[in-house]
């Protein structure tokens, strides 16, 4: 996954962020931890959307994000993440007919596992046989 370099500026309230390879995406922060948060959210969202007219450019190296940074900014690398990325995945429910004693197995896993439900197991689980 590629790594986009986004430029941090201090305001009013607190942290401006802009992606010089990616003008549509722009998010803000109170604190850098909060901006940097938002920008990871940001980038992954338009990795998955996509940039819908917007046009924005592989991303380039440290040194050439530098040249565009003005004093008082600071850079910090934005990687997308998987998690945000799923949560932007267009999703459409469906109906499926499963074993009651398979789903009672089901559920009984997902309740030993932290931040998994049944859709997504049953995701995973798809994913992994058709690798």
């Amino acid at each position: 996954m590629d790594i986009y370099y986004a430029i941090f500026s201090p305001d009013d309230d607190g942290w401006s962020v802009r992606f010089p390879d990616a003008p549509s995406v722009n998010t803000c922060g109170e604190t850098v931890e909060e901006s940097l948060a938002m920008a990871v959210d940001a980038l992954s969202a338009i990795m998955v959307l996509g940039r819908k007219g917007r046009e924005y450019e592989a991303p380039r190296p440290y040194v050439e994000i530098r040249k565009e940074a003005k004093q008082g900014e600071l850079i910090f690398p934005v990687l997308p993440s998987e998690k945000a990325m799923d949560e932007y995945r267009p999703k459409k429910r469906i109906n499926v007919m499963v074993p009651v004693d398979l789903l009672e197995r089901v559920n009984e896993y997902v309740k030993t596992q932290e931040g998994l439900d049944r859709s997504r197991f049953i995701c995973g689980a798809v994913e992994r046989v058709l690798g």
